[in-house]
């Protein structure tokens, strides 16, 4: 019961938009080799939220406003989306949490490797949601976007496509795909009448969809789309050529280049406004435009987003430096008072969320040292903390 009431919580705290959360595969060898560090993808990125609560984080930050009011709210807008992000912000805010824990007296929880990768992940994971649709926003766009030359809604009007229905699958996700099948046809039409092409941004989808599903006729139940699973997206993103063009001949936009850890709703705009120049791209290289079905769009999106989160650069040698000038080494070095570990004798660690995870067990014992020596603990960056573990995990010793 206690289970199943916290999935409950889950959800009501996450999902403030019409979709429904699909579990991600994790066995995904493509991204277990694009993530170095990064052995495996969540199984279901709300599994965090399990360990957002068991470790009591809940005390003090909130999801969407459930949960603790002392440390910062976790929503759509203040996720923290790098692998390395998370780390950096829980070792720089670790004073004021250690003290906090202290006055509520309470425990430092010991969190595992695995249950950071989780914790991780969910914190992510919150970028991908949506905000909620704005009707009388859609309705503006619809004008705006000289959407009514060809749609009709309210009324049919003979000559113009109907709309009074859509609305049943006007999820945000599923009117994107259904754009996306129609792209070609409506940038044609809409050349030929001198009508600029439209461009989304932010959650222009969202609010376009909560238009059409507001002057739906009533009475039949809406159809919702979940929002993916990446590893069947990756399977679209080459089956549907999409790898020939970004990733193999450079025809389009190398997705090496850009961020696209981004909503659903903004990679879903991305592409649309792309399509213009992608259904060029793809006639002078005598592709057929792909179509998608049933909950593919959600798929390709949930792929498109876990393939290249925030890039973070960092190397060995900075890591070395790092451990110098951060005044690690007044401890780890060989034959120290403390019978510590040097750090050129710490083994590799299998992944980050390890490194992290042994980091934030002895902490307090960091920053007592810190503190005796009449200094503060330092500040890290998120390149810094890579190319410390990147120096850890070196392959010459």
């Amino acid at each position: 019961m206690r289970l199943r009431n916290l999935f409950v919580i889950t959800l009501a705290a996450l999902i403030s938009v019409s979709i429904i959360v699909y579990a991600f595969a994790k066995d995904n060898k493509y991204f277990q080799e694009k993530q170095s560090d990064n052995k495996n993808l969540p199984g279901n990125p709300l599994d965090g939220r399990i360990v957002f609560e068991k470790n009591k984080c809940i005390n003090c930050h909130s999801i969407n406003g459930t949960g603790g009011k002392i440390g910062p709210d976790f929503n759509s807008d203040n996720f923290l989306s790098g692998d390395y992000d998370l780390i950096t912000e829980m070792w720089n805010h670790s004073p004021k949490m250690l003290k906090m824990i202290d006055q509520m007296n309470a425990n430092q929880q010991k969190i595992s490797a695995k249950d950071f990768r989780r914790l991780r992940y969910f914190i992510s994971f919150l970028g991908y949601m949506s905000k909620t649709g704005n009707v009388s926003q859609g309705r503006d766009l619809f004008v705006q976007m000289r959407c009514n030359e060809c749609h009709s809604v309210g009324k049919t009007i003979p000559g113009k496509i109907d709309l009074n229905k859509t609305g049943y699958n006007a999820s945000p996700v599923n009117l994107a795909q259904t754009m996306w099948n129609h792209a070609a046809e409506m940038n044609q039409k809409q050349k030929a009448s001198n009508i600029k092409i439209s461009v989304f941004k932010g959650n222009d989808f969202t609010n376009l969809a909560a238009y059409l599903e507001s002057i739906s006729v009533q009475g039949k139940k809406k159809s919702l789309m979940f929002p993916g699973n990446p590893v069947l997206g990756e399977k679209l993103f080459n089956s549907k050529n999409c790898a020939e063009c970004h990733l193999k001949e450079n025809i389009g936009i190398s997705f090496n280049n850009i961020n696209l850890h981004k909503s659903v709703i903004e990679i879903a705009g991305m592409m649309w406004n792309h399509s213009g120049l992608m259904e060029s791209a793809m006639g002078e290289h005598k592709i057929s435009w792909p179509t998608l079905k049933d909950n593919e769009m959600g798929n390709l999106i949930a792929y498109l987003y876990y393939y290249n989160s925030e890039q973070v650069n960092g190397s060995v040698e900075e890591g070395q430096k790092m451990l110098e000038s951060k005044g690690c080494l007044n401890c780890h070095f060989k034959g120290n008072k403390y019978k510590t570990l040097s750090a050129a004798d710490i083994k590799p660690f299998d992944n980050v969320d390890e490194l992290f995870s042994k980091l934030w067990e002895h902490i307090p014992i960091i920053q007592m040292e810190f503190y005796s020596g009449g200094k503060a603990l330092p500040k890290l960056t998120p390149g810094e903390v890579k190319s410390i573990y990147l120096y850890f995990n070196r392959t010459t010793r």
